[in-house]
């Protein structure tokens, strides 16, 4: 793999950066009400999963949440990318850091107003990391609950920013380093509170695969929901979206992973 390559494809990105950044707009987790999943993506943005409907070779094990209680969500990574030698679109186990990475739930502001989502433990291949900080519940478009895990888009916690006691002094929307290493596994236990109601002994949970590799990132059109606030760092676009959570910016980021994910991961895979 050349460096020009490479190289391309970071500048094949900046241009896509600039054309998706007019056509992204806000989008809510979708799926049954209650429903609770991991969104992420990884450092290079060719694994990912959003909990919005669409295919992803990612297989993500969802909860649904009925009551306070104690859960636990998890992702199983699979990567895409376009083998730069046969053109094939290929799909492969594992992942490498993370990019982004938040827990939330489909229309949880609406089925259970003042929701707080305290994260007990955060594990990749068993192996569970250190928060350098507290992880907060606010809301996309007061419709889906969130706890961003690591989300460098988001400058400080929103409005509706919310933890057990109110808001912790050590509250912030990167509680977990991005820095992870390779990975195939995510798994993220979490305890409700604030539902008035205890949770049902068994909550189902559901499992979603998908392997479509040209489908790995929503397109423009479709807006990709991503979660972010703020000002996006200082050579990106600034942010039009929610003041809650600036998901657009991150929707810009997730689409480009279609234009960057041929040469950024088949320089990792040839290495």
């Amino acid at each position: 793999m050349k460096l020009r390559n490479i190289m391309a494809g970071f500048a094949a990105s900046a241009v896509a950066f600039s054309a998706l950044a007019v056509a992204a707009s806000a989008a809510d987790a979708t799926g049954t009400p209650g429903t609770a999943g991991i969104a992420f993506a990884d450092g290079n943005w060719t694994c990912q999963y959003w909990l919005d409907g669409n295919e992803y070779a990612t297989k993500e094990n969802t909860v649904l949440i009925t009551g306070d209680g104690q859960y636990t969500v998890s992702v199983e990574a699979y990567t895409t990318f376009t083998d730069e030698e046969t053109g094939d679109d290929v799909t492969q186990p594992g992942a490498s850091n993370i990019a982004f990475a938040a827990v939330q739930v489909v229309e949880g502001e609406t089925l259970f107003p003042g929701m707080v989502i305290t994260i007990d433990s955060v594990k990749f291949d068993g192996k569970e990391v250190t928060l350098n900080g507290t992880p907060y519940t606010s809301s996309d478009e007061q419709i889906t609950t969130r706890v961003n895990l690591y989300n460098e888009w988001v400058p400080a916690p929103p409005d509706d920013a919310r933890t057990v006691d109110g808001l912790a002094a050590d509250a912030t929307p990167t509680a977990m380093s991005n820095s992870v290493g390779d990975w195939n596994t995510m798994e993220v236990t979490f305890t409700v509170s604030g539902t008035a109601g205890a949770a049902d002994a068994a909550a189902p949970v559901e499992e979603t695969a998908a392997p479509a590799a040209e489908e790995a990132a929503p397109a423009a059109e479709e807006a990709a929901p991503a979660p972010a606030t703020g000002d996006v760092a200082a050579a990106t676009v600034s942010t039009k979206g929610s003041p809650e959570t600036g998901i657009e910016d991150v929707a810009v980021v997730a689409g480009l992973a279609v234009v960057a994910a041929g040469a950024i991961a088949v320089a990792k895979k040839r290495k």
